[in-house]
């Protein structure tokens, strides 16, 4: 492989990249300088981004990590350059549509708990879960988009299905609790087993979402290892029904989570 033609990450992310590298294996800069005969200096000056090595300094860092040079410059080229320009139009979109999509879930929860129990099968409930519904759904397709389109670029089947799977959930709940406004089942049956079945199709919904995001670890690093870990938890939480209340007091702060996540990645991408 001629190297120069796949060194594509810039300073200081390549500084960086060796850092952690180094530190991973345990080595200091200074015993890594007695495994690859580079001036200690240079090893510094390279971590801290002042300075961009030729290729052949870079393997033979690599080669003295026990890391193949190949396999890395394959894995670490800039990734702006693999994404197309609507790619990263829509993933700008993705977290501002998160943030619209986290104000109408609060606003619908608030309202849900507080206010509209008096308002079912009335025009005003009716109205607002329709209306609430559909731009719930309007921000929530792009806000998926994003994972998405991360999905497609890190080869990452579990996270492109997870969106399908958990926009398909969304309009089921959203169409089902439009039906139950509607018609007055009185807290019937149907009504309580109605959304028993929900909250566990969103659970699931949740749990799905979760593992593809924590997929992402190897291209965006621990934030997504740790916000997968925190949307499994969740759906767990709702799955078991009993706890689904903690879930819901938790939705706010999980897509908070999301927005800081799809932001930072969006920014890293554009760098």
């Amino acid at each position: 492989m001629e190297f120069k033609n796949v060194f594509t990450m810039k300073q200081p992310d390549l500084g960086k990249k060796i850092s952690e590298l180094r530190k991973q294996k345990g080595f200091t800069q200074e015993e890594l300088v007695e495994k690859c005969n580079i001036n200690v200096r240079t090893i510094q000056r390279i971590e801290a981004g002042d300075v961009t090595p030729r290729s052949f300094t870079v393997r033979t860092i690599l080669e003295a990590l026990g890391i193949d040079a190949g396999s890395f410059f394959e894995e670490n080229i800039h990734m702006k350059d693999t994404f197309r320009e609507e790619d990263i139009r829509s993933m700008r979109k993705s977290w501002i549509a998160a943030i619209f999509f986290t104000l109408f879930t609060a606003i619908t929860i608030f309202s849900e708990l507080f206010l509209l129990d008096n308002y079912v099968n009335s025009f005003e409930g009716i109205a607002f879960r329709t209306v609430f519904g559909a731009l719930s759904l309007f921000s929530l397709f792009f806000f998926l988009k994003g994972y998405k389109i991360l999905g497609e670029q890190s080869k990452n089947t579990t996270l492109i299905y997870a969106t399908y799977i958990y926009f398909s959930i969304v309009f089921l709940m959203i169409s089902i609790t439009i039906i139950l406004t509607i018609y007055d089942f009185d807290y019937s049956v149907v009504e309580v087993t109605s959304g028993i079945l929900l909250i566990l199709l969103l659970g699931v919904g949740e749990l799905i979402l979760g593992l593809g995001i924590m997929k992402l670890k190897d291209h965006y690093g621990g934030f997504a290892q740790m916000l997968g870990v925190v949307k499994i938890v969740y759906g767990t939480l709702l799955i078991t029904v009993i706890f689904s209340p903690i879930a819901i007091l938790l939705a706010v702060p999980v897509l908070v989570l999301e927005i800081v996540f799809l932001y930072q990645t969006t920014q890293k991408i554009l760098k």
